[in-house]
């Protein structure tokens, strides 16, 4: 009894093992084998394929996906497959994987002990079919059972997007592919050549960045069916996996920019320049982690930024047609597009919407029909100038009528200004003298402008330098005592640094304010340069020059400067000359004995007030 179980289960072992293979049907073209598929996931990636064939049943999981997508991860994927031909001919099929962009792919089982090895990150001639994608060939004989493993490990999507076909299938499918591919980069090439063409004619930037946008999202596309690889860099592996990425941030960042330009957001209010600032540095960072990061930090970063960037413009567009920019809506419209396709190839991409023609396709479809809608923008855009342009020449032919209509008015006055020409004289005569004497104000109160500061309203250096020299001069000849001082506004680059140099302007005019107020009539405040201020003082010997600076220091200490709701402390360091003048031309000199003061009270702390005379400086 138990010898004929023991012959039962070797008798029923086969079938039990070929229980879930995939028929290949005689009369159907193209099946997806992804729900009879059966995946083992390896997180280190360690595992070869002697110790993954030796796995139980029980270690394997089935799939249970059209599309075999496990998202972005480090993990190695096998996947199991057993297919069955249970006709009594041969059937030649091809195993062919839609995500060409895997990094590495694995098959063992296909052709006997040879083993297909391809993918992104390994030359192309490795590949058996010269073809864009990774295309797998499968002969199974009359009757015949074969397993087929795969091993799936990519810094990308994990989405194998596999389906399965005959030969004449793949290859009609092959030839409709090209037709497709090669209609939607014509388009483009025409769109490129079209806004160019534009560019040179107007010299407008913004179809300059709409082509550049338009020859990226073309690299891009270029690269992400597998054109790239095929036709321009089979064997630059490393600048393969960056470029991907980095298209992707370049035709971002081109897009921004033809955003910014073509909806003239440099006019509009500040967030939308903030706004789109902030996005033109995140497409910057993309670009430097596609050029020195890890690929898949890059790779997400520009899926978030498209992502970003499109529901950014959007927005951004539908309030600028809220405000009433004429051609925002057909902008609004392309932005949507793209978002919806954006998306809808990203989810794909995570394994959240399955695999179809649609979802690999969406992003290509969309970047047409958003690129054909900006394209009908920017002809509406320059419809809409030269429509502004027909206006404004109809409103100068308005103006030269209504300015001949004046003309002939001015014809008729003069007819009239003729026969009262003495009385016109007299009062032209009038109005001469009001000019003049209007003329001699204005030339009066622009002498006085050119004396005096423009931050401060203060005297200027060159009116300093002209009156310390009638001062001494005056001095000299009354033998009265006179005083300069040199005042500076301690720390004054902190405050700008602070508070801001709006806020160090506002600092510089109280001080001159407090100041003036204690001054005399007599005595000249002037503005020496940056923050320090020079005060002339008549008939003022050195102790009253002496009190004076202290009130002076002391009134600037207690009353800080208030701005924007801010009190902004300030301290004032003098020094100071005070005596006869022996020459009328030491003007200069004296000057020169205050600023050394003035640094004796720096050097010793600030804040306080240093008489050239009372510290014997230069041994004088």
């Amino acid at each position: 009894m138990t010898a004929t179980l023991r012959l039962l289960m070797l008798l029923l072992l086969p079938a039990l093992t070929w229980a879930e293979s995939l028929p290949l049907p005689s009369g159907q073209a193209q099946i997806l084998p992804a729900p009879y598929m059966y995946f083992w996931e390896d997180p280190s990636g360690q595992a070869d394929f002697t110790d993954v064939s030796a796995l139980p049943d029980s270690a394997w999981q089935p799939v249970n996906r059209r599309d075999a997508s496990f998202g972005y991860g480090a993990s190695a994927y096998w996947l199991r497959l057993d297919l069955h031909n249970p006709h009594d001919r041969s059937l030649g099929w091809i195993l062919l994987i839609g995500n060409s962009l895997l990094d590495q792919l694995d098959a063992y089982g296909l052709d006997g002990k040879r083993v297909y090895r391809a993918g992104d990150q390994r030359p192309f001639d490795w590949r058996w079919i010269d073809y864009r994608q990774l295309a797998l060939p499968l002969e199974l004989n009359a009757e015949e059972q074969q397993r087929i493993w795969l091993r799936m490990q990519t810094a990308g999507s994990a989405n194998l997007s596999a389906s399965l076909m005959t030969r004449e299938t793949f290859n009609h499918q092959q030839q409709r592919s090209l037709l497709l591919h090669g209609l939607f980069f014509g388009a483009l090439l025409a769109m490129l050549i079209y806004s160019l063409t534009i560019f040179c004619i107007t010299g407008d930037r913004n179809y300059l960045w709409y082509s550049f946008y338009v020859a990226s999202f073309s690299l891009y596309q270029f690269i992400q069916v597998g054109f790239a690889l095929q036709w321009l860099w089979p064997n630059a592996l490393t600048w393969h996996q960056l470029s991907f990425p980095l298209t992707s941030a370049l035709a971002t960042l081109f897009g921004i920019q033809f955003t910014y330009g073509v909806l003239e957001l440099d006019k509009a209010a500040k967030p939308y320049r903030w706004s789109t600032h902030t996005l033109k540095a995140c497409a910057w960072l993309v670009l430097g982690m596609a050029l020195l990061g890890p690929y898949t930090p890059a790779l997400i970063g520009s899926f978030a930024l498209v992502v970003a960037c499109a529901v950014a413009a959007f927005i951004i567009t539908l309030l600028r047609w809220r405000d009433g920019y004429a051609g925002a809506r057909l902008f609004a419209l392309g932005w949507f597009v793209l978002i919806a396709a954006s998306l809808t190839s990203i989810l794909s991409g995570t394994g959240l919407l399955p695999y179809s023609l649609l979802t690999l396709h969406a992003q290509q479809v969309g970047g047409l029909i958003e690129m054909t809608v900006f394209s009908i923008a920017l002809a509406a855009r320059i419809r809409h100038i030269q429509e502004a342009k027909r206006q404004a020449q109809t409103r100068l032919i308005e103006q030269e009528r209504h300015l001949r209509a004046e003309q002939a008015r001015h014809l008729e006055l003069q007819k009239q200004i003729s026969e009262s020409l003495e009385q016109r004289v007299q009062e032209r005569t009038a109005i001469l003298q009001d000019t003049l004497q209007q003329l001699s104000d204005a030339n009066l109160r622009l002498a006085e402008l050119n004396r005096r500061d423009g931050l401060t309203g203060l005297f200027n250096r060159h009116t300093l330098s002209e009156e310390l020299a009638r001062a001494c001069a005056r001095a000299e000849r009354s033998r009265q005592s006179m005083a300069i001082l040199m005042m500076d506004l301690d720390h004054f680059k902190q405050v700008n640094d602070r508070y801001g140099h709006l806020a160090g302007d506002a600092c510089l005019r109280h001080a001159a304010q407090r100041i003036q107020q204690r001054l005399r009539g007599s005595d000249l405040l002037a503005r020496f340069g940056g923050e320090e201020f020079v005060a002339l003082l008549d008939s003022t010997d050195l102790t009253g020059a002496l009190d004076l600076a202290e009130q002076l220091r002391e009134d600037i200490a207690r009353n800080p400067c208030h701005y924007q709701q801010q009190s902004i402390p300030l301290s004032l360091s003098i020094g100071l000359h005070a005596g006869v003048p022996h020459d009328p031309s030491s003007g200069e000199h004296w000057l020169e004995l205050a600023d050394r003061a003035l640094y004796r009270a720096k050097a010793g702390g600030r804040n306080q007030v240093v008489s050239y005379e009372a510290n014997a400086l230069d041994g004088a």
